[in-house]
């Protein structure tokens, strides 16, 4: 990257990294360090960012737009394992640990914005005890959002999925009613809640007879958020 391209995306990067949980706690100096591992890059609709098997050469942050994280199947079908926004990242064990990527990544939308950190990085938190603390935390909590998702999974019915997922978007409106935004497609939320796409549907649409619930596209109005509260907090 040349002298004037690097300038122009410094501050980009900067603002993407100190959203991570990762660098939060970092001194001005260290950060900067961290900043110098790292790019910024842009990919279309479609666009692969990575294949399972591929060597490690970076984890990512989002900047802007959304990517799907997936493995291939045997049967050549796609078993996603996250749809990640921006404020995200992924990729760290493959490149901390595993050396090559355990998964595939796709860009969702166009464009997708990536703060990519090399494996320079490796280097540097091989010298600085700080930002490995900071690194160890930030993975750790991330494991136990994971532990507690797949205890979400295998316990709760669809309904409470579907509600406790509802219910945590960014939302407007009063307490009672509230606009929320899908960010993802339904078909692609479904795999998300580990639900069938026609149990996803038939749900929708009942709550929607009921009242609960009104949609436009990817726009859901929650009409009775203490009913969906009490879905999510037991069962319909």
């Amino acid at each position: 990257m040349s002298a004037a391209n690097r300038e122009s995306t410094a501050e980009p990067i900067r603002e993407t990294l100190r959203g991570l949980a990762h660098f939060q706690a970092l001194d001005a100096e260290l950060f900067e360090r961290v900043a110098a591992c790292a790019e910024l890059a842009t990919f279309e609709r479609g666009e692969t960012v990575f294949l399972q098997g591929d060597k490690a050469r970076a984890f990512y942050a989002i900047r802007s737009g959304a990517v799907r994280v997936y493995r291939a199947t045997a049967d050549g079908r796609e078993q996603v394992v996250h749809h990640l926004r921006p404020g995200q990242s992924f990729a760290e064990p493959a490149v901390l640990s595993i050396g090559r990527y355990p998964v595939n990544a796709v860009a969702l939308e166009s464009p997708t914005e990536l703060v990519s950190v090399d494996t320079r990085f490796v280097e540097l938190l091989k010298s600085e005890p700080r930002l490995s603390v900071a690194i160890v935390s930030s993975l750790s909590m991330r494991l136990l959002g994971l532990v507690e998702r797949i205890e979400e999974l295998s316990i709760a019915s669809a309904p409470r999925r579907l509600a406790h997922y509802l219910l945590k978007l960014p939302a407007q409106g009063t307490q009672h009613h509230l606009v929320v935004q899908l960010p993802l497609a339904k078909k692609d939320l479904a795999t998300h809640l580990a639900i069938a796409p026609e149990t996803l549907s038939r749900l929708l649409r009942r709550w929607q007879d009921r009242a609960l619930i009104r949609t436009k596209g990817r726009t859901l109005e929650l009409l009775d958020t203490r009913t969906l509260l009490a879905i999510a907090d037991r069962d319909e």
